[in-house]
């Protein structure tokens, strides 16, 4: 670390980011002692306090806090809804939607994802159900766990996600893989699904690396296990392949067909059997092709499981040898023979 070459770089900003935000918030140990005295303290008053131990009420405290920052909920008529739109031009803001926020139709503009609540609830679940396997969140060692998200934007459910690894004392177990151009998305020109183009030159997508590490500095959640991919996936993909051995969650944002066939083919062989897959993009979105392209070339019929209007997931259930034949040639669809 770091590994590097023209067009990728794998880093942990923690060590090689200079300038970084102060932190605000105190680490996830730090809050769920001090509240769980709090809950301790106020439920000798009460004639019916609630039946959680005080450790587990104060850990969802912690976690209901950070998923209020990250989504600005908790900056009320403050926040803004940003009307999604693709292209150079500025973006548009109304007053704050609660209910597109909820459901993740809308772009933030003060918070630091575009994940609604409903799909970070999901992130919460599937990371406690995965709490003693390995996980990527792009939400990837060895004997440790790994969590890698790809596609992050500004970096919040990634966040997030490190959030719920620290609450349960894992932080020094688990490696957050963070993965991103930083610099928007591919201009789609390997012609691998016509709704892959358009996704480049939208500036309210593109999100440097050192604003999105400030980010988790800023929460508190920036240590040596936050490892920062940056590059296109089809450049950092095949480096980060060779140094993961199993996974537990993966999260792909990365909303075309050519980056998430880039993360299928090099990760999803890596992915435990009982491990899940949360794809942010489902409906309507060229990565459903993708997945769906992947499913029928190598015999698979996950039961797809909805998260909300735009995004789904899915539990592995058997193992599989993946035809990467197919990525060297960009032949992806059943009919495609070597």
């Amino acid at each position: 670390m770091p590994l590097e070459g023209p067009k990728y770089r794998i880093f942990q900003p923690l060590f090689e980011v200079d300038g970084l935000d102060d932190q605000l918030l105190s680490p996830a140990d730090e809050f769920i002692t001090a509240f769980s005295k709090r809950v301790s303290w106020v439920s000798t008053m009460v004639s019916n306090p609630p039946e959680a131990a005080h450790d587990d009420y104060a850990r969802s405290m912690y976690l209901e806090m950070i998923k209020s920052f990250v989504s600005a909920r908790v900056f009320g008529g403050k926040e803004m809804s940003a009307l999604p739109r693709l292209g150079p031009r500025n973006i548009n803001l109304v007053p704050f939607d609660q209910a597109r926020r909820d459901v993740g139709t809308d772009w933030t503009y003060l918070g630091d994802t575009m994940t609604g609540y409903t799909r970070l609830n999901n992130v919460c679940s599937s990371t406690n159900t995965c709490h003693s396997c390995c996980c990527l969140f792009t939400f990837f060692s060895l004997s440790c766990l790994y969590l890698p998200e790809t596609g992050v934007w500004r970096g919040g459910s990634s966040i997030f996600a490190r959030a719920v690894i620290s609450a349960h004392g894992e932080a020094r177990r688990r490696l957050s893989y963070v993965c991103d151009s930083f610099a928007g998305l591919p201009p789609g020109d390997r012609s691998l699904d016509l709704k892959d183009k358009n996704w480049d030159n939208t500036p309210y997508l593109e999100v440097a690396s050192e604003t999105v590490a400030s980010s988790f500095k800023r929460y508190g959640l920036l240590d040596e296990n936050v490892v920062f991919a940056k590059g296109f996936f089809n450049e950092t993909m095949p480096h980060l392949s060779k140094h993961i051995e199993k996974l537990s969650v993966m999260r792909l944002d990365g909303d075309m067909y050519e980056s998430t066939v880039d993360v299928l083919y090099h990760l999803y062989d890596k992915l435990s059997i009982g491990g899940y897959v949360i794809m942010d993009d489902w409906y309507g979105f060229p990565s459903k092709t993708a997945c769906e392209d992947f499913f029928q070339v190598h015999g698979l019929s996950p039961e797809i499981i909805n998260i909300d209007k735009v995004s789904a997931y899915w539990k592995k259930a058997e193992d599989v040898t993946i035809q990467y034949w197919r990525y060297q040639s960009n032949k992806f669809k059943i009919d495609d023979t070597q």
